[in-house]
């Protein structure tokens, strides 16, 4: 199975889950259908960071997108809450700076060392580069729980870690192995939503996930169907 059919699977999944949750909120059918996008998006995220050929565009496309909706958001619903693609954005510079401690342990030179150069004109030890890269990622995911404690973020604390345990290893079934972890942690974490179980039906999909992107790719009709689909939805339940 390619990343396109897995995102086309996650994009009727999404679909389905926002039209129970604006037009049909009575009905656990449309929300339990809807539990495999989250995760399958998760999972494509860091897929895409791995292999993007600028990690900096990719965190700048799915932030503004992020934003974007944000708006589509606070109108709708008239408070502050952190859409899913703010969540994956923070994934993205969590990812970014586990990057950077990996690199940093195999004796490579990290993110941090390689902008120290460009910046400061200085070169980091290696000693200092591990340091200095395993300290920001600690800081990083202090201030993600922090922030997640203070304000709402789509899937909480758990689910901006999401992406990183599909991203911190190389071999593809550690990926799996713990990236399915940190789906369990997700789903027993959310308490208040127990319908969350029925996203560890992802987890088959993504085990016979070939790591191709497939022949067809669409890449910004996906970025396109986000906010065009929230903007329908609202507008239909607008019209009701």
């Amino acid at each position: 199975m390619t990343s396109f059919v897995l995102k086309i699977i996650a994009a009727i999944s999404m679909l389905l889950d926002h039209a129970g949750l604006i037009l049909y909120p009575a009905s656990d059918a449309l929300r339990i259908a809807g539990r495999l996008a989250f995760p399958i998006y998760a999972y494509c995220i860091a897929e895409g960071f791995r292999y993007t050929r600028n990690r900096l565009k990719y965190f700048l496309r799915i932030f503004l997108l992020g934003v974007l909706c944000q708006i589509v958001y606070t109108i709708a619903e008239g408070r502050l809450y952190l859409g899913t693609l703010i969540t994956y954005s923070i994934s993205i510079l969590l990812l970014a700076a586990a990057d950077s401690v990996k690199k940093a342990t195999k004796g490579e030179k990290s993110g941090f060392a390689v902008l120290s150069e460009k910046l400061l004109k200085r070169e980091m030890t290696s000693s200092f580069d591990r340091f200095f890269s395993t300290s920001v990622f600690a800081a990083l995911l202090f201030l993600v729980f922090f922030l997640t404690t203070r304000v709402t973020v789509d899937y909480g604390f758990f689910g901006v870690l999401l992406p990183v345990c599909a991203g911190f290893f190389e071999d593809r079934g550690q990926r799996l192995v713990m990236f399915s972890a940190g789906l369990l942690a997700l789903c027993i974490h959310s308490v208040d939503f127990p319908i969350e179980w029925y996203a560890l039906a992802a987890l088959p999909l993504l085990f016979l996930y070939n790591g191709k992107p497939g022949r067809v790719r669409l890449k910004y009709f996906f970025y396109i169907f986000y906010p065009a689909h929230l903007v329908i939805l609202y507008g239909i339940s607008l019209l009701r």
